[in-house]
């Protein structure tokens, strides 16, 4: 009985995560649209290389979401 695994909580769970990877996605593309505005207006360099650094967490963690969906 220990092996019987409870598919719509597998299916719940993969389905919350897609959700989130869904939601990074929009986050990425936010991020990147405020990245531009900030290189246009040649703000300083800091804060592009803040944001980039959140832009490459959101990046990493998206990544990761999509590897476990796929396992």
């Amino acid at each position: 009985m220990s092996d019987i695994v409870n598919l719509s909580s597998v299916s719940e769970r993969k389905g919350k995560l897609n959700k989130l990877y869904e939601n990074l996605e929009e986050l990425k593309n936010q991020f990147s649209e405020i990245i531009d505005k900030y290189e246009e207006e040649e703000s300083g360099s800091r804060d592009v290389d803040t944001l980039i650094e959140a832009l490459d967490a959101l990046e990493d963690a998206a990544e990761t979401i999509a590897d476990v969906l796929e396992g």
